[in-house]
């Protein structure tokens, strides 16, 4: 090989290289962030459920009062 040749593999070796370690590194956000949303998901699940439950007391206890009439 003549040496144009071999500095231009070793250019596209080290853009290939640079490109692995960004989809590397890419892919560890990826991963982050997928186990954050997923314990966000469980939050928000376990919030909406109290309000739910929150809210059911709350017109329980409103529907068991006689009117102020009585």
């Amino acid at each position: 090989m003549n040496e144009q040749m071999e500095k231009s593999l070793e250019k596209i070796e080290a853009v290939i290289s640079d490109l692995l370690r960004t989809s590397e590194d890419l892919s560890d956000v990826v991963a982050a962030q997928d186990k954050e949303i997923s314990r966000m998901k469980d939050s928000l699940k376990w919030l909406l459920e109290r309000e739910f439950e929150r809210q059911n007391a709350e017109n329980t206890a409103t529907a068991e009062k006689p009117p102020p009439h009585w």
